[in-house]
């Protein structure tokens, strides 16, 4: 009630009521009028949208990190105080520049649009703002990453943290590998989760994913002492958070001399448990469960052909040309 007028509004959040309140007693202090129907009476800042939309869209959940991290560059490129209403397509297309210059990979420039457009997609529909701007042309992603560790990679790269004391990175660097789990999933993994299997040996039985479909995967012999080695912590992989994550691996790229290659990431665990399944099995079915892909396309990926494929591909081709030449030897 302001000046014994009731202005009775239903809104989403307290912050958005106290907010109200306040245009609504500044509006009265200035002689204005206040449409009682109406909950948009200020223009709002880029910094007052964020923070509006990750409260109703991004708190609390496992991609928050990640939004308010591209947040934070959002608002010191173009100032936290610019009015959201006021930014188009062309501010957009110097944003996108920005991101290139800083050596930013199209797939991480679409990752920043992607929170700039579910942002104003959001604050359009809540009437925050008139219109959602148009969003600039990015350029296209190739997922096809061809990159995955070789066994000797994969050994140097042991042998190094073996050597720097980080035991506990090694056993979780080989925990991803032979698992392929997105590393926002190990994180959420509890010790409670893995058990015995009377078919499969030892298991983890993932609730929390990507995609929000729980699935089961075995544990190698290496991955289950991995287990063993930390199970006493809880949510063993807790700990390796992206930041974390990122300072060992620098020095793992630095150790191989890889400092300057982009796709020498530590990502490249998943991708390498999906390439060795495909190439050691050639099951892209069973590929696609282990990984929790929810389209066969997102597993094709992972079917790199190295030298030993081909020459599957060719001992198969020779041996059924063996058998049609000489049909009494097969």
């Amino acid at each position: 009630m302001v000046k014994n007028e009731r202005y009775r509004k239903q809104f989403d959040s307290e912050i958005e009521a106290k907010e109200y309140e306040t245009n609504v007693r500044a509006k009265l202090h200035r002689g204005e009028r206040v449409d009682k129907d109406d909950k948009r009476l200020e223009p709002i800042t880029l910094s007052q949208m964020f923070t509006k939309v990750v409260l109703n869209v991004w708190q609390g959940k496992a991609n928050e990190p990640t939004a308010l991290q591209h947040i934070s560059m959002i608002e010191r490129f173009f100032g936290a105080k610019k009015l959201a209403h006021t930014i188009d397509i062309n501010d957009f297309d110097r944003f996108k520049l920005h991101c290139k210059e800083l050596g930013n990979s199209p797939a991480t420039i679409r990752l920043k649009f992607a929170t700039i457009s579910k942002a104003f997609g959001f604050a359009f529909s809540r009437g925050w703002i008139p219109k959602k701007p148009l969003m600039p042309e990015l350029d296209k992603v190739n997922n096809q990453r061809e990159a995955f560790f070789s066994d000797e990679e994969e050994a140097d790269i042991l042998e190094y943290l073996e050597e720097i004391g980080e035991d506990y990175f090694a056993d979780f660097f080989m925990w991803q590998i032979d698992t392929g789990m997105r590393p926002s999933e190990a994180r959420r993994v509890h010790a409670s989760q893995v058990y015995s299997d009377p078919q499969l040996g030892y298991v983890v039985d993932l609730k929390e994913t990507k995609n929000n479909e729980p699935r089961k995967i075995p544990l190698t012999r290496r991955a289950n002492i991995a287990f063993r080695n930390h199970y006493k912590k809880g949510k063993m992989w807790e700990h390796w958070t992206k930041e974390r994550i990122r300072t060992v691996w620098d020095k793992v790229k630095r150790s191989l001399g890889r400092e300057k290659d982009r796709d020498f990431i530590f990502y490249l665990c998943r991708h390498t448990c999906g390439s060795r399944l495909v190439q050691r099995t050639g099951n892209i079915a069973l590929t696609k469960k282990w990984l929790g892909h929810k389209r066969i396309e997102q597993t094709l990926r992972y079917a790199h052909l190295n030298s030993n494929s081909l020459l599957s591909g060719l001992k198969a081709l020779e041996y059924g040309a063996l058998c049609g030449d000489k049909k009494g030897l097969c």
